[in-house]
């Protein structure tokens, strides 16, 4: 049975600022290995993985976030985490931060 996609606000607000930006991110990115991670935006062809990181889920340095880190790094993505306050305050520094990585 497929999960069901919920997005939070924070990521709501990530993907109104890629549009208007005109980077084209897949939501729910699945990366394809033993552990079955998902990338909460993924521009693939860049290997750019975009993290929104609420405070709901997301501790600073929590070891899965550090497993997976290392991993993504290991196959060549390029990891951005963005803090709820920082998307909520600025998105456009956000996506300023993200244009500097796309190729």
């Amino acid at each position: 049975m497929p999960r069901e996609i919920y997005k939070t606000d924070i990521e709501k607000i990530m993907e109104e600022g890629l549009k208007k930006a005109g980077i084209i991110a897949v939501f729910q990115y699945p990366v394809r290995c033993k552990y079955g991670y998902i990338l909460d935006y993924a521009i693939p062809e860049s290997k750019i993985d975009i993290e929104c990181d609420g405070e709901a889920w997301h501790k600073a340095g929590n070891s899965h976030d550090r497993k997976r880190n290392a991993y993504l790094k290991s196959k060549g993505w390029i990891i951005l985490r963005f803090t709820g306050k920082e998307i909520i305050e600025n998105i456009q520094k956000c996506i300023d931060k993200i244009k500097t990585y796309l190729i």
